[in-house]
């Protein structure tokens, strides 16, 4: 069981967000996720270095990690990328 799926079995969440402060993208996807009522766990990779470790397994080295886990699968992406956000959380069909 990887770091996110941990979160999603203690949470039940499906979103998570991993991100530092400072950190603009960060900070603009987080909003992006306020503002469309997208329920989300946030974790601070510089106070969790279990995180940390996860999103570096992944292949990032760049703050935010967004993953989310979806019926087809688990996708993840860096950055603030509203394109992946529409398609993998506010404009799924399935999506709460």
């Amino acid at each position: 069981m990887n770091h996110a799926e941990e979160i999603q079995t203690r949470e039940g969440v499906a979103v998570v967000l991993y991100g530092k402060k400072p950190c603009v993208q960060c900070d603009a996807t987080e909003r992006k996720f306020k503002k469309h009522n997208i329920h989300y766990t946030k974790v601070d990779v510089t106070k969790d270095e279990t995180a940390l470790d996860f999103i570096k397994a992944l292949g990032y080295s760049a703050a935010p990690v967004v993953y989310v886990s979806t019926i087809e699968g688990d996708v993840h992406w860096t950055g603030y990328d509203v394109e992946q956000i529409a398609e993998h959380i506010t404009e799924r069909q399935d999506a709460a």
